[in-house]
This record gives structure tokens, C-alpha cells and sequence, in this order.
């Protein structure tokens, strides 16, 4: 089965462990892959600038490689930052998703110049910022504030209402913007046709590389996508369980080296 060459990863819960971090074993075991020949790609619901750090951590800019950050919206060169793939959500679709989360009492979150855009207060209101270590940075009123397109917006709120809503909408919310989540409280409003699977599907295609030679990793819905299109799909030990339905392989969690566990039996 070593005839893989890419292996792509999900960063939080999968790549990443509970303290926000790569593990030593993790990264050294992904460093020596690359020396090895093979490329090691991230693949994101995080903003681009949350990305980078580990990106360039894990020598993926000395190595030619890209990240693919807001689920598949923006795929990045790491080595000159430059933006292969750019799609993104319209102020007209901004707007009407703002609405909709404000109904349904969500906090709405967007992106802008490295910043985290908000309006409002809840719970859940920083957990973005302390993942992706971008600060976050308070408006009046963030429909009044945006007016241009956005890479993504989220709605936070308790996982039950997140649930509901999520389910309702069936992966879409209108003919323009799909609809997925990453965490089972963030709810992620992307350009329709934007998702890490097709954003994978854009750069093999660029590289020359069969999608059959892509192994991916993931723990949560918005990795299905990748699943579908990749060779070989593994689910972390902490996915869920329907991710793990769909996963060619079931590894450890992603406290305990999952990613290097499974790629040696693969690999």
C-alpha cells in the first residue's frame, strides 16, 4: 500500500492534541516523511493566519507544500504565502447569514486582515481566537462593518442548537452557500462548492498527482468531503462516529500520536 505520496491532515483534534499543539513524536515523524519524499499538506476550517505557524513548524515551506485553510476557501503556497485559490462568501450572502444567526441567537463571527469580527458576547465567544491565536476584535454592528466579500462566517452557540440547526439545513443554506461544521459548536457558512475535499481535488490536479495517492486525516463533518475524494481516508480514535462509518481505517486519538500510528502501518 506505500504507493501514497500525499498525505493530508485536519489540524484541530486531529493534528493538533488537546493542548493546542503538535506532539514532538507527531512532528518529527512528519519532518522525516518529507525528507523522505512525500507531501504533507494542511487542511483547515482555520483561517489562514491560524495555519501558517504550524505550517512552517512542520517545514511544509521548505518542502514546496500547501495549505488549504477556511474548509477549502483559500489554498495557500507556504514557502511564499502566495493565494493559489481564492473563494469567498459575498457581502449580499454576509448579510443574509447574519440575519439568519441572529434569529437563531448566534454569535457571528468573520475574518478580516488577520482579525477575528464580532459583535456580540457569548460563552463560546474566544475559543476560535485561543485556537487559531488571531485576535479578535469587537464592531458595533458587524453587518454595518463588513463590505466586502468574507472567506467564511461562523454562528457559535451550544452544541444542541448548533445540532438542530445544522440538520435543518442539510449541508446547505442557500443556492450560493453551503453549509458544514468543525467543531459541533461552529457552524461554517462557505461559498457554495467549497470544501476541503475539492480544494484537495484542485491541487492534485495542479500537481499531477492521482487523488488515489492521497491518504487524509480527519475528526469531524467538515472532513467528510476529503474523504470522499481521497485514496485512503483514517478517522482519528476521538471523530466522530459518523465520520468513522465512512473512514477506511479507525486510528488513535489525537492525544496519542494517531497520525504517525496509522501512517506506519499504511505507509
Amino acid at each position: 500500500m506505500s504507493n501514497f505520496k500525499v498525505i493530508v491532515m485536519d489540524m484541530d483534534d486531529t493534528l493538533i492534541n488537546s493542548d493546542n499543539k503538535v506532539s514532538p513524536e507527531t512532528k518529527e515523524y512528519l519532518i522525516d516523511l518529507q525528507n523522505q519524499g512525500y507531501k504533507v499538506v494542511l487542511a483547515s476550517g482555520r483561517p489562514t493566519e491560524g495555519m501558517l505557524p504550524i505550517a512552517k513548524e512542520l517545514h511544509l515551506d521548505k518542502h514546496d507544500s500547501y495549505i488549504i485553510s477556511y474548509n477549502g476557501g483559500k489554498t495557500i503556497k507556504v514557502a511564499t504565502e502566495k493565494v493559489e485559490v481564492s473563494k469567498s462568501v459575498s457581502k449580499e450572502d454576509f448579510d443574509e447569514i447574519a440575519d439568519f444567526c441572529r434569529e437563531k441567537n448566534f454569535l457571528v463571527l468573520t475574518y478580516q486582515d488577520g482579525h477575528i469580527i464580532h459583535d456580540g458576547d457569548h460563552e463560546y465567544r474566544d475559543i476560535e481566537s485561543q485556537l487559531t491565536g488571531l485576535p479578535m476584535k469587537r464592531v458595533n454592528d458587524i453587518k454595518a462593518y463588513i463590505n466586502e466579500d468574507v472567506p467564511k462566517v461562523m454562528g457559535v452557540d451550544y452544541v444542541e442548537n448548533i445540532t438542530n440547526v445544522r440538520d435543518a439545513l442539510h449541508g446547505s443554506f442557500n443556492s450560493n452557500i453551503d453549509v458544514t461544521t468543525s467543531k459541533p459548536f461552529f457552524l461554517e457558512f462557505m461559498a457554495k462548492g467549497v470544501s476541503k475535499g475539492n480544494a484537495i481535488k484542485a491541487l492534485c490536479e495542479k500537481l499531477d498527482i492521482p487523488l488515489k495517492e492521497v491518504v487524509c486525516f480527519g475528526d469531524s463533518l467538515n472532513d467528510q468531503s476529503m474523504f470522499e475524494v481521497a485514496g485512503y481516508s483514517v478517522a482519528m480514535g476521538n471523530a466522530t462516529e459518523e465520520l468513522k462509518e465512512v473512514a477506511d481505517k479507525v486510528t488513535l486519538d489525537n492525544d496519542s500520536n494517531g497520525i504517525p500510528a496509522a501512517l506506519k502501518e499504511i505507509l
